[in-house]
């Protein structure tokens, strides 16, 4: 039986519709990022009229990073891609950070970014917004140092105080560029990608849903939805893709760039929230979430402990074999790709080679290409030329390290 909580409910009929994404990173008009955001806005559009029950996109959220260096040049690039396929009715919600929007100051020069986003683009830095009975709260960098200041956070705390009080059962939609920290995928201290601004005031609200971009790191890896005060939520992005693998830190794959990720969030008038991950580039469906409001924290349903319990170990093929060859300066290893046993992709592959006696000798792994749609049918790990290896093994590994049953052979 398919898990309720990880796909849209039969019965469900939307009353708000809305696409959240992140780090675009355009460079120029007319880049990849362009055609990326161009993409993402016609899909979307696409998924919407294709509904029979409610054909509105409500609003487009933007999640910060829109640019690379944040030049006049690529907000007006972003701006004008964004104008040019918005249709009548649909609401644009961005923020920029301190990053690649406010590049400048990063490197010790003017905090031009800010001005800029809003000279071009008309929006507001922070920007509270309500649709309905539904609440949307944006907070960008601050004016005073390029993070986040006292006035914001007093800003931030009446706005949640007036979205709980207008609307008490409903979610609550916030969005910041940066992870909150020791949240979601790639937001731990070792990640490097989170930050603690506002994490005293968020853990008030249970009905907060927080969308973050920032690590660039896959929506559709089952740690990127975390819950334990609130509901943290990773955006993934739009340019590239990033992770944390292992004691190994910023991990870009050979097909990191091959990513173009972001949600479609629905809400009906029980406010049930369905979250629907995309990989815009061929318009497919990764994942589904579905949470229920008001909240009750004690019964979070996505805390990285239950999201656990719902995995399993990946498992090869039954007729899989594992086959070597010489490469240079050591062998290399081909092997079937495995497949999930649980909702969730499969993670990677780790490789082994063994002396007689059975002890390890070397290791190397290699990420399944889970971040986009794709039929890659085979893998290849190659392993270092080392004295002794008499046997090779390879297994596969979900996100939480769950590892299938070995393929091996002698060499």
């Amino acid at each position: 039986m398919a898990d309720s909580l990880l796909c849209r409910p039969d019965a469900f009929s939307p009353c708000l519709r809305f696409c959240v994404c992140s780090d675009l990173h355009i460079k120029e008009a007319g880049d990849a990022h362009v055609q990326r955001l161009r993409q993402l806005m016609q899909t979307t559009y696409r998924i919407a009229a294709a509904d029979p029950l409610y054909q509105r996109l409500d609003l487009f959220l933007f999640a910060g990073d829109l640019t690379d260096h944040g030049r006049p040049a690529q907000f007006h690039a972003f701006w004008d891609t964004v104008q040019s396929e918005l249709q009548p009715d649909t609401k644009v919600l961005a923020c920029i950070p301190r990053y690649h929007d406010n590049w400048e100051f990063g490197k010790g020069g003017k905090k031009t970014g800010l001005s800029h986003f809003r000279t071009i683009t008309g929006l507001t830095t922070d920007t509270h917004l309500r649709v309905g009975p539904f609440h949307f709260i944006a907070v960008s960098t601050s004016e005073k140092d390029c993070y986040y200041d006292r006035k914001q956070k007093r800003w931030l705390k009446r706005a949640l105080q007036e979205a709980a009080k207008e609307s008490p059962g409903a979610p609550v939609f916030f969005m910041q560029h940066e992870h909150v920290r020791n949240t979601v995928y790639g937001s731990s201290s070792f990640d490097g990608w989170g930050l603690t601004s506002f994490s005293r005031i968020f853990r008030k609200y249970p009905n907060l849903v927080h969308f973050s971009g920032h690590s660039h790191y896959p929506l559709n890896d089952p740690r990127s939805i975390f819950q334990q005060n609130f509901t943290a939520v990773g955006t993934g992005a739009l340019s590239y893709a990033e992770f944390t693998v292992g004691s190994r830190r910023t991990v870009h794959p050979p097909a990191c760039e091959t990513i173009s990720q972001g949600w479609i969030v629905e809400a009906d008038k029980e406010n049930t929230v369905v979250l629907r991950g995309y990989d815009f580039l061929s318009g497919t469906l990764l994942c589904t979430y579905v949470l229920r409001f008001p909240a009750d924290n004690q019964a979070f349903p996505f805390t990285p402990a239950r999201q656990k319990a719902r995995s399993a170990p990946p498992q090869f093929p039954l007729d899989a074999a594992l086959q070597t060859e010489a490469a240079d300066s050591g062998c290399r290893l081909t092997f079937p790709a495995a497949q999930s046993a649980d909702p969730f992709p499969v993670f990677r592959y780790v490789a082994e080679g063994y002396d007689k006696n059975g002890n390890r000798l070397c290791s190397a792994d290699v990420l399944h290409e889970y971040w986009f749609k794709h039929d890659k049918p085979t893998y290849t790990i190659p392993l270092p030329d080392t004295p002794g290896m008499t046997a090779v093994a390879v297994r596969a590994e979900n996100a939480y390290g769950m590892a299938s049953s070995p393929l091996k052979t002698n060499l």
